[in-house]
């Protein structure tokens, strides 16, 4: 039985340990992507976006089928995508919106689409309150068909891209150090994750905070702590291509996420069915901002589309406006 103290000690420890699992999880993640010569978009949108999303996956699953909490999975997701959004945005007013949101290809575009499909989805499947099909739901079956459809038409433009203009080959050699570092990465992420969703659901009953408002705030915090990092380094090294594709694949990949989790439900529940009207507002606010990103992307390369650029500042004020409301509710 936690005591607040003792709860609040367990999360710190927690989020310390998967903060550095994760990055650490990216580092080895981008050095398998040069040992083999993967390509700088596939492996930003494949490979770093899923290592980064383990931590978020991990404390999804602890919550739905060991804590029994859906609420702290639910707002991990979507408060996760909020979290991205306002990452890059912010990364996007030190380093030039136009540094960051322009040059990029085709596949980029699909990517962010592909996102705010994802997102819209869970949001309409929510509202109608899904179905249970078996282990898994209607809803986590359209979520998952459409991450494959997305990911498909995503790599089909990332080789047109390639063929187009073929990047420099990485630096080969053995991947097994590598590998050896992203499996034992992982394996921490796993262990501090099933701690973490514990002592968050702790706090959560605790204080009367609401599972919701914890699950959107300090667990989405925690867990998007990686991509941050990656992102933050990314645009240091002036690899935008990297960035985006690191935070736009995590938002894609975090949906899929609950498609996961919807496995450990209980018999006659769904994960979607289980949103709270705090859930609702993280969902919309992640869709909208971005959406935002989207259109701040656009107003980089398209000169109709400038004003556009506007958006980009107020993507964090809007973010601590919808945090509020969500504490309220919560």
């Amino acid at each position: 039985m936690y005591t607040l103290n003792t709860a609040l000690m367990v999360f710190g420890a927690c989020a310390i340990a998967v903060i550095f699992a994760g990055v650490n999880l990216a580092k080895y993640g981008d050095e398998l992507a040069e040992k083999t010569g993967w390509g700088k978009l596939w492996v930003g949108t494949v490979l770093v976006a899923l290592s980064t999303s383990l931590p978020e996956l991990t404390i999804n699953v602890s919550s739905v089928w060991i804590e029994k909490a859906p609420g702290i999975a639910l707002g991990n997701v979507f408060g996760a995508n909020m979290m991205n959004v306002f990452v890059i945005t912010t990364v996007a007013l030190l380093f030039g919106i136009r540094n960051l949101f322009s040059g990029h290809g085709k596949e980029t575009e699909i990517l962010v689409k592909a996102g705010l499909v994802m997102v819209a989805a869970a949001l309409l499947l929510a509202a109608w309150g899904d179905m249970k099909l078996g282990p898994t739901s209607v809803g986590a079956i359209v979520i998952a068909l459409i991450y494959f459809v997305g990911m498909r038409k995503v790599y089909t433009a990332s080789k047109a891209s390639a063929a187009a203009a073929p990047d420099e080959p990485g630096q080969r050699g053995s991947p097994t150090k590598a590998w050896i570092g992203f499996l034992i990465a992982s394996a921490a992420v796993i262990v501090a994750g099933k701690f973490l969703a514990e002592s968050a659901n702790a706090i959560a009953t605790i204080t009367g905070l609401g599972a919701g408002f914890v699950g959107v705030l300090l667990v989405s915090m925690v867990t998007t702590l990686p991509e941050g990092s990656v992102t933050l380094a990314a645009a240091m090294r002036k690899s935008y291509g990297m960035a985006m594709g690191n935070v736009y694949g995590s938002c894609f990949f975090n949906v899929v996420v609950l498609t996961i989790s919807e496995s450990f439900m209980p018999e006659g529940t769904t994960l979607l069915g289980a949103m709270e009207p705090s859930h609702f507002v993280a969902a919309g606010g992640a869709l909208g901002l971005m959406t935002f990103g989207y259109l701040a992307m656009k107003s980089a390369e398209t000169p109709s589309m400038s004003a556009a650029k506007i958006l980009t500042p107020a993507v964090p004020l809007i973010y601590v406006v919808l945090m509020y409301i969500i504490y309220t509710m919560g």
